[in-house]
């Protein structure tokens, strides 16, 4: 994916075969920084929701806050992140998503005002100096940027490199592994996995859908298409990642208005 002409091609390939989610980036092997490719990615996306992995060894809760919210509103509101440790302790990837988050909810949706004629920007009641302290970060809010466009991007969690937050989106588990409790829940396999017993998962809701980690994603992307496609259902032509995906933004992350805050 560094190589721009063959990122486009995955891009586009990804697109084909019908895929919901992009992963960029592997654990065992994060060369450049993904949340840079997804940035690249996002307005090259269309119905394609981006998720780039976000580690605790080279991301921070204020820059990671600051760059996905900028990418979602690039992605029209179709990004995703999946943070993973990459050697640190899960805790420490549990303390960057509640970081993050809390930068997030300093904004609220609606605090822009944008009149040129009264010469006002925003609403600076809506907007809250959100600080937190947690075990490995400490943070100062308002962050400089927009509240992301879904609220929160779609948070998805692998359970490769597991962490403990409330209101995971996606979870991405191997079969006999532990799950985490998540909005819709990923079975990882390989592409020789067997299509009829995918489709009796499905439809006894034991999964959500399937991941793959691919090696070759141009070619692998079209075998997985042939060999996996029939068990697509009905999509959303428009809307959100949430939206498309039917997870909206969990309760628990709901945030307070200003005016409930201080009601």
């Amino acid at each position: 994916m560094a190589d721009p002409a063959f990122a486009a091609r995955v891009i586009t390939a990804a697109q084909d075969a019908g895929l919901d989610l992009l992963l960029i980036g592997q654990t065992a092997n994060l060369t450049l920084d993904p949340q840079v490719m997804a940035a690249w990615a996002a307005p090259r996306a269309g119905g394609l929701g981006i998720v780039p992995l976000v580690s605790t060894r080279i991301a921070h809760p204020f820059h990671t806050a600051r760059a996905l919210s900028a990418v979602d509103y690039l992605s029209g509101g179709m990004l995703g992140w999946c943070p993973v440790a990459q050697g640190g302790p899960a805790e420490q990837v549990a303390d960057m998503v509640r970081a993050t988050r809390a930068l997030w909810d300093g904004w609220d949706e609606d605090c822009l005002i944008i009149d040129k004629a009264s010469g006002h920007y925003l609403d600076s009641s809506k907007v809250r100096a959100s600080h937190y302290v947690g075990t490995h970060y400490r943070t100062r809010g308002p962050v400089n940027a927009m509240r992301p466009k879904q609220g929160h991007p779609l948070l998805v969690a692998d359970a490769d490199s597991p962490f403990a937050v409330q209101g995971v989106d996606v979870a991405i588990v191997r079969e006999g592994q532990a799950c985490p409790a998540a909005t819709k829940g990923l079975r990882r396999d390989t592409l020789s996995a067997d299509p009829a017993k995918l489709g009796e998962q499905f439809a006894s809701g034991l999964i959500d859908g399937l991941h793959c980690d691919l090696a070759q994603p141009l070619p692998e992307l079209a075998q997985m298409a042939q060999r996996f496609g029939a068990l697509a259902g009905e999509r959303l032509a428009s809307g959100t990642l949430r939206e498309r995906l039917g997870c909206p933004l969990p309760a628990v992350l709901a945030p307070k208005t200003a005016q409930e805050e201080n009601a």
